[in-house]
């Protein structure tokens, strides 16, 4: 895919860096994007012995509403195989005010996934308006962490931390 010269600039096809995006498009449907490095292409090639691109690639998309994700807590996934020549994806069907994170990666022919990008977590919207007195942003969400019932986010001390002084006397 060549693309469209932009004011005499043309944009690069690819950055050769590692990257999975995660975009709300609404509340029942996202969409990512990703680049995985020649570096990483490489090693998946040497670790299969084939190529890159015979490799089967798989978006696995992870519902992570009040967890702190580890990688094996999710509150459920889904898993869909992309085209071997993909870039991006729209992902239907998910749930309104659901958290969710996505991992690129590969399936083996013994049906092991095999990660090999992570995206960041996106909120979808509600589908349908907030019941009366019901906030329409949490702003503390609630986390579930193995051994305790309910953690609330406390801010880093970099949150707080003002940059900008008035030293003008």
């Amino acid at each position: 895919m060549n693309s469209m010269p932009v004011s005499g600039f043309e944009l690069p096809e690819r950055y050769h860096q590692d990257r999975l995006q995660l975009l709300v498009q609404g509340p029942h449907t996202l969409f990512t994007y990703w680049e995985v490095s020649n570096r990483k292409r490489w090693l998946c090639s040497q670790h299969f012995a084939c190529d890159y691109g015979a490799l089967p690639k798989t978006l696995r998309i992870y519902d992570v509403t009040a967890v702190y994700f580890n990688g094996n807590n999710a509150n459920g996934f889904r898993e869909l195989g992309t085209t071997p020549e993909a870039s991006s994806w729209y992902i239907h069907g998910v749930q309104a005010g659901t958290t969710y994170m996505a991992d690129f990666g590969i399936s083996t022919p013994e049906g092991q996934f095999v990660p090999l990008l992570r995206s960041n977590a996106v909120m979808t919207p509600r589908d349908s308006a907030a019941g009366w007195g019901a906030p329409l942003v949490s702003t503390v969400p609630e986390v579930r962490e193995p051994g305790v019932i309910h953690v609330p986010i406390r801010p880093h001390d970099f949150e707080n931390f003002n940059a900008y002084s008035n030293c003008m006397k």
